[in-house]
């Protein structure tokens, strides 16, 4: 028995030409680094620190962490601030192909749900386990301007702010 041409054209023709690029999985995942010409953060009350390089990691089609990563005190070492942030209703100013990102320039709002900082090493080895933080918060994204601020339970302030 012979199977007709016509329609075996037209369902590939379909599953080619059906696809979105959001189904691709490179494209839901990467990350966007630049080094920000300046960049501060505070953890509750605790002195302003200065940050030199700033991440913006898409985790899914609404959920983004917001790093800002600044020198430690040993020489080589490093400290991250992270916030992540949420935001159903928008999309992530972020289009990443095969991991790697870029910023589209869009004004974006999400909100931050927790905050974690991490301490590296002159090596680059983590110094124990990160704090997390439950947090009330948002990430507001301007042309020129990344600013994260949120309140965690225990009354604590944490903020990042970057020009872009």
């Amino acid at each position: 028995m012979r199977t007709p041409l016509v329609p075996l054209l037209l369902i590939s023709l379909s599953m080619i030409a059906g696809t979105s690029s959001i189904a691709d999985p490179r494209q839901a995942i990467g990350r966007f680094e630049t080094i920000a010409s300046k960049c501060q953060y505070r953890l509750g009350s605790g002195s302003l620190q200065t940050c030199h390089v700033v991440q913006m990691d898409r985790k899914t089609e609404t959920v983004t962490g917001v790093r800002f990563i600044g020198r430690g005190v040993v020489h080589g070492s490093s400290r991250h601030l992270t916030f992540v942030a949420n935001a159903p209703d928008q999309t992530i100013p972020l289009r990443c192909i095969s991991g790697s990102c870029t910023l589209n320039k869009k004004r974006w709002t999400a909100t931050v749900s927790s905050v974690a900082e991490r301490k590296f090493d002159g090596r680059g080895i983590a110094e124990g386990l990160p704090q997390a933080w439950p947090v009330k918060g948002d990430c507001e994204l301007s042309l020129t301007k990344l600013r994260c601020r949120a309140r965690a339970m225990s009354g604590e302030v944490l903020t990042g702010e970057a020009q872009l």
